[in-house]
């Protein structure tokens, strides 16, 4: 059963929200060192190469990925804002053209965060095409790598 919900957004987004059973400072720390990013973000479906992660506004980031049947692809981007509540980035997936900004809300009510992710795309036919591809699967199947990774800092 999937723990992320993909909400209703305008025609060129895609919302998601997801709640984590731990403290948004845990949650933190496994979305930005780059590290802990290499364990979970892939999920079981790729391994992260080495992430590239400058987490400050201005920064940019790299995370490659290399599927298990060997197809290799990128993302990239620069940071907009970066707080302890809520980060905007843009991201492009490198030989595709387009981009995206993503603003990622965490708030912490009992211990427990709650992430809400909004990515805007040029269009709608771009946030089709990206949301075809089966992201919402590969990203649920990554927040539950990274709830486990959690577990255990």
């Amino acid at each position: 059963m999937s723990k992320l919900k993909v909400l209703d957004g305008a025609p060129s987004e895609i919302v998601m929200e997801r709640l984590f059973d731990a403290p948004r400072a845990l949650v933190l720390r496994a979305m930005r060192e780059s590290e802990l990013i290499q364990r979970w973000s892939g999920g079981k479906r790729a391994i992260v190469t080495p992430a590239e992660n400058d987490l400050k506004v201005g920064g940019r980031y790299r995370t490659a990925y290399r599927t298990h049947d060997g197809f290799e692809f990128a993302f990239t981007g620069a940071y907009r804002e970066v707080s302890d509540e809520r980060v905007v980035h843009t991201e492009s997936m490198e030989g595709t053209p387009g981009e995206s900004v993503i603003t990622t809300t965490l708030t912490e009510a009992n211990g427990k965060t709650t992430m809400h992710l909004v990515m805007v795309f040029p269009d709608a036919a771009t946030r089709d095409y990206v949301f075809g591809t089966g992201m919402a699967e590969g990203a649920d199947e990554s927040y539950d790598v990274l709830q486990a990774l959690i577990a255990t800092l």
